[in-house]
């Protein structure tokens, strides 16, 4: 059922493509007269940039540093768990033994339950703290591609930059699921064709790489300088 509703939803939108498009070509005007000369080709001229988020965050050594310091986190709190874990299996088994007498048992099932809520705590306070690692992460990136975007399109006359998420590989940018992820999304708006240099994805990471300094809270490491690198072309 679901996959009708989406192939109909697709029906619908080619087919209101075509109704504008007959509706374009009927409001169009008449042809020139035979002979006439043809209307000379004017250069492109836009103030329009596009920028694919995926690739900026790819090749962002900013981001990357980021994403390692949260993964590494998520490792040392999840490590923190196996202490419970352990002891439960511990108990479990000591319960278990027909040794044990009915007084013990009780005790150790007491026990376990305490560890229980112990270890749910305990795993509730690292997914909160996950969680505003990844938020705040997200809100200082953003805020740094939005301020990177904003200074060059300024320095370089653009009225408007949008970004999409997209593959910046070939083999990704055909995958199936990439495709269907794009056909079949709401509201999105993907390019089909970009003229070159409208495009600012690599320029963007660039100007965020040159002005990005490693710190201790974004690699868990002392400072160091790093020299910019070029990020790959985006597939066409």
């Amino acid at each position: 059922m679901k996959r009708t509703a989406i192939v109909l939803m697709g029906l619908a939108t080619v087919g209101t493509a075509i109704w504008f498009a007959s509706r374009l070509a009927a409001q169009a005007p008449a042809p020139a007269p035979a002979g006439a000369p043809a209307p000379a080709a004017r250069p492109l001229q836009t103030r329009i940039g596009l920028m694919n988020m995926v690739q900026v965050l790819k090749h962002y050594r900013k981001f990357q540093a980021l994403e390692d310091n949260i993964k590494k986190r998520a490792t040392e709190l999840e490590k923190s768990l196996e202490p419970f874990r352990t002891e439960l299996v511990r108990l479990r088994s000591l319960a278990q033994d027909p040794k044990t007498t009915g007084e013990e048992r009780e005790k150790i099932e007491h026990r376990m339950r305490q560890l229980q809520v112990d270890a749910q705590n305990k795993e509730d306070e690292a997914k909160k703290e996950l969680i505003k690692m990844n938020g705040d992460a997200a809100t200082m990136i953003y805020k740094e591609v939005e301020a990177a975007v904003s200074a060059y399109a300024r320095a370089n006359n653009l009225e408007l930059v949008l970004f999409y998420n997209d593959a910046v590989t070939e083999e990704d940018y055909y995958h199936p699921v990439n495709l269907q992820r794009k056909l079949t999304q709401p509201a999105a708006v993907m390019p089909l064709f970009v003229t070159p240099g409208m495009d600012i994805s690599n320029q963007i990471v660039n100007n965020l790489n040159l002005k990005y300094a490693p710190t201790a809270s974004t690699t868990g490491a002392p400072a160091a300088p790093a020299a910019p690198t070029a990020p790959a072309a985006p597939p066409r």
